[in-house]
């Protein structure tokens, strides 16, 4: 009876956490604290970690609840309805570049059965795991090879969701599916904060505080350094894609790293978290005076001024144009989708180094450079 009380009592103050968006009212569990994510809470128990994850479409509700099991974990300990794994994963599938890059950085490649898309990664180190074999490539993140999947006896899947997700066969392996929501928080060190469960899924939870730790540093240190000046110059960021110029929300991760950096950014609304499609009269209007601009693109050639002014002849009304202040980042041969968004203090130095050349005159730019005539 006292164990029955025990359990019910245990699964209300999960409601009750769930409900309350993080915030702790559970005497069964130690609060692990979270600095600056938004939509991951995590709670210690005896044997196992009960890690939260909030639906970024439904306020107030829960996308996904998992309890990590320790090698000395009992799995019938964990309340109903949520996901039990098994920790560290020996053979993880991963479907996206920017988590694969973020397991070569912890040193869990060797726990890294399969990946999605593998021929489109450019770290060197896991393209020589594919090559060798190590790592097998298991086709399109959206729609994978689920037999091989299975074949290779994955003990897990690290997978984007987005709104309404269904991941249709591969819900009916019974292969637990981590959904990684870490790319809807509205900060950047918010999502870098999420390598924390990562580390703890592959057993470098060490290795992840440590790397967490030496982020949040340099990019605090970098906000303390501009938060001095009392110029911020009007950055404009991206292009059009078609008709349409999908500018990142001003309340987005890439909007608020760039007010971080000192950045005039207000083209975009504030209250948008995600991209923004905007026409380009719209961009024109509000951004054609803006003083730099930041471009992201992948192509086999680089952009200089002359192949963008032929992707579109307005190009040239821009301020930023006409004074060679454009800074590109080709994705084709830099990994900045690999790389970037569990590394935000180095795209923070080079936003910073763009808009204030003065404030880094030594720094040398990690993922952007400037456009070549």
């Amino acid at each position: 009876m006292y164990r029955f009380l025990t359990y019910i009592i245990s699964i209300a103050c999960v409601a009750v956490l769930t409900s309350c968006g993080g915030s702790v009212g559970n005497k069964a569990g130690t609060a692990i604290a979270m600095r600056y994510a938004k939509l991951l809470s995590m709670e210690q128990y005896d044997g196992y970690r009960l890690v939260s994850v909030s639906d970024p479409w439904k306020n107030g509700s829960v996308l996904h609840q998992y309890a990590l099991i320790d090698s000395n974990g009992n799995a019938s300990a964990v309340p109903e309805g949520v996901t039990a794994i098994r920790v560290p994963l020996q053979r993880l599938c991963i479907s996206t570049s920017v988590h694969a890059g973020l397991m070569h950085k912890l040193g869990a490649l060797d726990q890294v059965g399969s990946i999605c898309e593998g021929k489109y990664i450019l770290n060197p180190t896991i393209q020589a795991q594919i090559k060798s074999g190590h790592i097998k490539d298991v086709g399109s993140g959206l729609n994978p090879n689920v037999e091989m999947i299975a074949q290779l006896r994955t003990d897990a899947l690290l997978m984007s969701p987005f709104e309404g997700a269904s991941y249709g066969l591969l819900e009916k392996t019974g292969i637990p599916i981590i959904e990684c929501a870490d790319y809807m928080e509205t900060s950047a060190l918010g999502r870098a904060e999420w390598m924390k469960f990562y580390g703890m899924l592959v057993g470098r939870e060490t290795e992840a505080n440590k790397l967490f730790d030496e982020i949040e540093k340099n990019y605090n240190d970098f906000k303390t350094l501009v938060a001095k000046e009392e110029a911020h110059p009007k950055l404009l960021a991206d292009m059009l894609n078609g008709n349409t110029w999908y500018m990142p929300g001003g309340g987005s991760i890439y909007g608020t790293l760039y007010k971080d950096a000192g950045a005039n950014f207000t083209i975009a609304s504030d209250n948008v978290s995600g991209s923004q499609p905007l026409s380009l009269e719209k961009v024109l209007l509000e951004g054609k005076d803006a003083d730099y601009w930041i471009i992201k693109y992948s192509r086999p050639q680089d952009f200089n001024y002359a192949s963008i002014l032929k992707e579109n002849s307005v190009y040239g009304k821009f301020k930023a144009f006409r004074q060679k202040h454009i800074f590109g980042c080709n994705a084709f041969s830099v990994p900045f989708y690999e790389e970037a968004p569990f590394r935000p203090d180095l795209l923070l130095g080079d936003i910073i180094s763009i808009i204030y050349p003065n404030l880094l005159p030594d720094r040398k730019m990690v993922f952007y450079a400037p456009l070549e005539d």
